[in-house]
Parts: structure tokens; sequence; C-alpha cells
């Protein structure tokens, strides 16, 4: 049942991928990301009352509160990162960087864990660092220098707290046991205070003058992450579930993500970009074996 619940989330983290690019586009990130925010969240209570549930999402200790509360300024990072990498990045790099977190992840499962990988899974990491050198060559078709471009390193700081994020849904899901409904509920509040809080000392300081314009695609792509969080977090909520393989699976969305953006973005270099990709899928796909 879990694997339907995680496969369901990446569908739904494809379109999610789709709609921020167009968001982020020539856009000023923060306005997007507390707008979207807003949207989920407010879509995700929706759901909740209909259901009937926002009474036991609301009962919360102060402890859980605590511990969600890390993972919404986890989660914030590696959100501002990743969007800042996608407002310059093709999206058939950027996406494939992030989804490539599933491998940092089972890394430090390994040593956190103790979730030991067996000789094929070890073959599934060097194709995923193949599938990094494949990308930073056919990066280099379209000037973008890997060592040196910051939106290069803005994508790999966001992946790295993406695997972060991995690791601690696991403990608060499953070894603290806090109900999926309460670490959604004041998670998506969390993120809207972060980034309400950052856009106020952005625009009170005047660090940027990005302008801001508004598109449907912005509160769509809040309700779309707010779908695919909640299915993946009861995946991951059921006992004896593996991160690594967990997070593994729901990256297989940069497969719907890399051919809808290549026709949607009219992105060049998709035989190099796709080589890359099939190595770090390749890889995935060991790494779930």
């Amino acid at each position: 049942m879990w694997i339907l619940w995680i496969l369901a989330s990446s569908v739904f983290l494809a379109f999610y991928d789709l709609a921020k690019k167009a968001s982020v586009r020539e856009n000023a990130v923060l306005p997007v990301l507390l707008i979207a925010t807003i949207a989920g969240a407010a879509a995700y209570v929706a759901a909740l009352g209909m259901a009937g549930g926002i009474g036991a999402a609301l009962q919360v200790s102060a402890r859980d509160f605590a511990l969600i509360g890390v993972k919404s300024v986890i989660v914030s990072t590696s959100w501002v990162f990743t969007y800042c990498a996608l407002r310059t990045l093709p999206i058939t790099i950027a996406t494939p960087i992030r989804a490539s977190s599933p491998a940092l992840v089972f890394i430090v499962a390994f040593f956190l864990y103790g979730e030991h990988p067996s000789f094929v899974q070890g073959l599934g990491m060097l194709l995923v660092f193949a599938g990094y050198w494949a990308f930073s060559w056919a990066g280099k078709h379209e000037g973008i220098d890997f060592l040196r471009s910051h939106a290069v390193w803005f994508a790999l700081g966001g992946m790295c707290m993406s695997a972060l994020s991995s690791l601690w849904d696991k403990f608060i899901l499953q070894r603290c046991a806090i109900p999926v409904e309460t670490v959604q509920f004041w998670f998506q509040l969390g993120l809207m205070a972060i980034y309400a809080l950052l856009l106020c000392i952005q625009r009170g300081l005047r660090l940027s003058h990005d302008a801001f314009t508004w598109r449907w695609s912005i509160p769509a792509t809040g309700i779309l992450l707010a779908a695919a969080d909640w299915l993946y977090f009861h995946g991951l909520a059921i006992p004896d579930v593996s991160i690594s393989v967990g997070s593994l699976m729901r990256r297989f969305s940069v497969v719907i993500t890399f051919v809808l953006g290549a026709m949607l973005f009219h992105e060049r270099n998709l035989k190099r970009k796709g080589l890359a990709l099939a190595a770090i899928l390749s890889g995935v796909i060991l790494l779930c074996l």
C-alpha cells in the first residue's frame, strides 16, 4: 500500500514542478513562495475540514510543535534555494539535480538508520554520480559552468536540504509517531510565517528589486504540492517503510517533468540531458533493488 501512496505523490509532484517553473520564471521568488504556500494551506485546511479532521490536527504538544517547526525551517531553506535555481536554470537541468537527493538520503540513512546497501545499490550510486557528470557536460553546451554557476550551487543546496527533510520526515512520522494531519497542518503554517518574515525583511531592507507578476500557476503550485505531500506522508507513516527507497520512488516524477517541461518551455540539448537523466534513473532503479 505504501508504494501506491508514494507513486501517486510522484505524479502530483511532477505537475507541481511544472507549475513551479512557470510561476518563478523571471519573477520575484519570495512572493511566489508565500502565495503558493497560502494557497496550498487553504486547500489542505478545506479538505481537512470536509473530512472532519481539523480538531485532531490542532492538538499538538510543545515537543511535537518544536519538531514540526524544525521541519518548516529545513523545507523553507530548501525551497528558497530551489526556486532561486529554477528561476535561472532550464527545468531539464534543475529538476534532475533535485531528483538525485535520494542518493544523499541513501548515504545518510546508511549511517543514521542502519539501512545497509548491497553491491547492486552501490553500483546505483555510481550511476547517479555519472549522471551528474553528464549534466555538467550538457550544461556547458548552454553556457552553464557547473562549478561556477550560482544557480547550480543553489540547486545543489536545495537538494541537500531536501534530503535532510526526508530524513527528518522519517524521524517525526515513525520514531516520534506524530500524526500526518498534525504534521502537515502546522508545517504549512510554519512555512507561511517564515516566508512572510523573510519577505518583510527583504522589502524593508530593499535587498531585492525583482518585480512580482501574478500568474495562476502560483496558487496551483501550492495546491499540487499540498496534495503530493499528503500522499507522501501517508505512505511514509506506515511502519518499517525504508526512507531511502520511499524517497527514491517519489523522485520518478522527474521523468514526467523532463518530458513535459522540454515541450512547454522549448528547451535544448535534450539528447545530452536525456542521457544524464537515464544514468540517474538507472541508478535510482538499482538503489530500489
